[in-house]
């Protein structure tokens, strides 16, 4: 038996259909935080705050509010998620132009499209705070 050598340059550009028989649609949030937010975990964790937390499903524990937008198809998703990593790209320095903009969101669309979650963290300028984003798959039936 063999296995078939992987490419992982090209996997993210093959098209996936499973978000549509699992049947989802996407929740984006995007949280700020300052350092002694980003180490607090009871902060985090506490389904009542704003802050971003660490178990990227707790995000639908979180306050409405928090709800940023809502896609109906991954490729919403990641136009909603390349908006805002365009508004944080400037200040995050090398961590969010590490990878090809291509390569970021084409992954990003894939693993959407797959029906998993996507959760981007950087820290900004000067280091003091930490922004996340967050897409979170949901069953299509959650608002009615």
């Amino acid at each position: 038996m063999s296995i078939a050598p992987f490419d992982y340059d090209a996997y993210w550009r093959r098209p996936r259909d499973d978000w549509r028989e699992k049947g989802l649609h996407w929740h984006c949030y995007m949280a700020r935080m300052d350092g002694a937010t980003f180490g607090n975990d009871l902060v985090r964790e506490d389904p009542n705050t704003d802050a971003a937390p660490k178990i990227i499903r707790d995000w639908l524990r979180k306050p409405a509010r928090t709800l940023q937008h809502v896609a109906k198809t991954p490729d919403s998703a990641v136009e909603w998620l390349r908006g805002q990593w365009e508004s944080i790209r400037p200040s995050a320095g090398q961590a969010a132009t590490a990878i090809e903009p291509e390569t970021l969101f084409g992954r990003a669309l894939y693993d959407l499209s797959c029906g998993t979650d996507i959760c981007w963290g950087y820290w900004l300028s000067g280091g003091s705070t930490h922004v996340q984003l967050a897409v979170v798959g949901v069953a299509d039936g959650c608002h009615g």
